[in-house]
């Protein structure tokens, strides 16, 4: 039996309606991401902690399904009955709600059992914590619900190699910049294959007769048929794809390579862009003509 775990933070992102309400309702989730590739038939565990940090609420978990909503990895849940009953049976928890105090926190036990005949592929969940809408906090249930959730990437597959494969569906910056204007560049890859994964790469920048920037891509997850615009990353921090400096001068070679989940063989694109410093000619060419015209004024 093989289970693969992998937990990552700020890879999918949720969207949940914000309530309007006197008193302040503040949920976090740990940790906000898991990944899991599994058999059919088998099963894995995963603790999920809920923290209050706002006001006493009451609490109640469920699971939904999920699918991806656009390029930027916001997720849309899928609330229908059908879909949620459909899924019932790969998930055993404490449904009963919990209170939690200021400050308090409360631990749920998840366990994931993917039944024997489930088809091989990827499956999405998220872990919902929900406020209940009787807590005397100011709103109704005709108002947006308070949720925080953790996504659940499931991979279903019997020999744990389910096929990745990737493709560059835009690589590009401008091919003729200002040299002030700075370099910024636009990433969307693809996902043609089976199942989720991670690009693990960079930019390579080399100005030509000149030195070499690394750019480097952040890991987020793109899902199976979707596309994800890629940031770069500095630290922990999430940064825009920019070539750093203030002036940029001469021909710059930019080079896009990745591999999927850092294995296999490095997927790659090369553009070129050219940086002239068109502000100061434009400048040149006003002094110019003022001065001709201050001379032409004098004689």
């Amino acid at each position: 039996m093989f289970i693969v775990v992998c937990l990552e933070i700020g890879i999918c992102c949720l969207k949940f309606a914000k309530p309007t309400f006197a008193q302040e309702v503040s949920l976090s989730i740990s940790p906000p991401i898991t990944e899991i590739t599994i058999q059919p038939g088998k099963s894995f565990s995963q603790t999920f902690t809920v923290k209050n940090d706002g006001e006493p609420v009451v609490i109640v978990p469920a699971v939904l399904p999920f699918v991806p909503l656009d390029k930027e990895g916001h997720v849309e849940l899928v609330e229908d009955q059908n879909s949620v009953t459909a899924f019932a049976g790969w998930f055993t928890f404490d449904p009963a709600p919990v209170s939690l105090g200021t400050t308090g926190s409360h631990d749920y036990y998840l366990k994931v059992s993917p039944p024997a005949g489930a088809e091989e592929k990827d499956y999405y969940f998220t872990f919902i914590a929900e406020v209940q809408n009787d807590n005397n906090l100011g709103f109704t249930n005709s108002q947006s619900q308070v949720r925080v959730g953790a996504n659940i990437l499931v991979n279903v597959s019997k020999d744990g190699n389910p096929q990745k494969k990737a493709s560059i569906i835009k690589f590009a910056a401008p091919q003729l910049i200002d040299s002030f204007t700075g370099l910024t560049y636009e990433v969307l890859i693809g996902n043609s294959g089976y199942s989720f994964f991670k690009p693990i790469g960079k930019i390579t920048v080399d100005q030509i007769f000149g030195s070499t920037s690394v750019l480097n891509l952040a890991p987020l997850n793109i899902l199976v048929g979707g596309e994800r615009e890629i940031s770069c990353i500095q630290g922990e921090n999430l940064i825009p794809c920019k070539l750093p400096g203030k002036f940029l001068i001469g021909i710059y070679r930019s080079n896009l390579s990745f591999t999927i989940d850092g294995n296999g063989e490095s997927v790659e694109k090369q553009i070129y862009t050219i940086a002239f410093p068109f502000t100061i000619l434009f400048g040149l060419i006003i002094v110019f003509i003022f001065y001709r015209a201050v001379r032409k004024s004098k004689s």
